[in-house]
């Protein structure tokens, strides 16, 4: 199994002498939605594809919900969830009121194991079509 891949020429639109040459760049084959990602585990163990989809929504939930009570959710071989916050700069401490704080974003860092497992892929050179 290896992971496609194209070449992909260097586009440089701000220096006077751009950098020419060309760099590898990953080639999808689509995305994997949870039912066929369900079928997929399901062919490899003793659950359901229903108990399969049940977990996972229950997973996507509970993660949400520690989010939201301030823990970071790490999930062993999977990765970790954190939250990120912002707000507008002020200049003292009293200024600033949960109302004006939002959530930035929803932070993910693969697992030591999973970054090593992908690493120890192979690539193939995609052709032109």
């Amino acid at each position: 199994m290896s992971i496609p891949y194209r070449l992909t020429p260097m586009k440089d639109n701000i220096s006077k002498a751009p950098k020419k040459g060309y760099y590898a760049q990953v080639v999808t084959k689509g995305t994997i939605d949870t039912t066929s990602l369900c079928h997929i585990i399901s062919s490899g163990c003793t659950l359901t594809v229903a108990d399969l989809r049940a977990a996972i929504e229950a997973l996507s939930s509970s993660i949400a919900d520690c989010l939201m009570y301030g823990y970071y959710v790490n999930i062993d071989g999977l990765g970790t969830f954190s939250v990120s916050a912002e707000s507008k700069v002020v200049d003292s401490e009293e200024e600033l009121r949960a109302p004006s704080v939002s959530v930035k974003n929803v932070n993910y860092r693969a697992a030591v194991s999973l970054k090593k497992a992908v690493k120890n892929s192979s690539f193939e050179r995609v052709k032109k079509v």
